[in-house]
């Protein structure tokens, strides 16, 4: 089902969610409604709304990449190399070369860490 509104992909909540605003900072808008006679509060608003929809609904999350066809086609080639390494011997091989997360870029501690402490997506 399509929607309008924007999506992307929560690291956080694992899914596809619709994202919002961050929060107006209800004392800066008050502050500034009483001190400027409420031009600064109209300049508060119009850079409020200018801003992307980059929160998750759910958790809050920042998030990053608002690409939904390309977490699906994440999907589509992770199931696609799935199948032909059924059918393939592979061998892996670890090297001692610091790890990074795929998501984030944040540098992993050790090599057997299974979510990225920083973004929380599973490596």
């Amino acid at each position: 089902m399509e929607t309008r509104n924007p999506t992307g992909y929560c690291p956080r909540c694992r899914q596809e969610v619709l994202l919002t605003r961050e929060e107006i900072n209800w004392g800066v808008a008050i502050l500034l409604l009483c001190f400027t006679g409420g031009i600064g509060l109209i300049i508060y608003l119009a850079i409020y709304y200018s801003k992307p929809q980059d929160r998750c609904i759910q958790c809050n999350t920042r998030i990053i990449s608002r690409a939904p066809q390309y977490s699906r086609n994440i999907n589509i080639y992770q199931n696609e190399a799935a199948i032909s390494n059924e059918n393939q011997n592979v061998e892996v091989i670890e090297n001692n070369s610091p790890k990074y997360c795929p998501f984030c870029g944040e540098q992993l501690q050790s090599s057997n860490v299974r979510f990225c402490p920083n973004c929380g997506t599973k490596v």
